[in-house]
């Protein structure tokens, strides 16, 4: 429970709908078979914010498709001819949104910041 204005009480819900990422990378092969990478570039999602009151009605929603940045970095494999694998770590920054709801004892002021970090891990054949 959060506490609210004028002492009330609530709770907010948050949920990433989805995400994805259109990226450019650049590396250094160690190896013959073994590349490292750092990547970066543009991000979209759409996350959701649902505000309930102490008794679990729910006051307000925030959704919002929205626009950040993404920056990460990897390692690739190549462990027999054609055939690697890799491990690559990403963060995505999508900023701050701030709204206001009535109902929660009075008016709250509430803000969500969607960032999201995500682990890949694959295996990739190439023709």
């Amino acid at each position: 429970m959060t506490p609210g204005l004028f002492g009330g009480s609530g709770t907010v819900d948050g949920h990433v709908r989805w995400f994805d990422a259109l990226t450019g990378r650049v590396g250094y092969l160690v190896q013959p078979n073994l590349l490292f990478y750092a990547q970066g570039g543009a991000a979209w999602t759409q996350a959701d914010l649902t505000v309930f009151d102490g008794i679990g009605t729910q006051i307000g929603v925030l959704s919002r498709n929205k626009t950040g940045w993404t920056v990460g970095g990897g390692a690739e494999w190549m462990f027999v001819p054609h055939w690697s694998v890799f491990l690559e770590y990403n963060f995505m920054g999508f900023g701050t949104r701030s709204a206001t709801v009535v109902g929660c004892g009075g008016t709250c002021a509430f803000s969500g910041k969607a960032d999201i970090q995500n682990v890949l891990a694959g295996v990739n054949y190439k023709f």
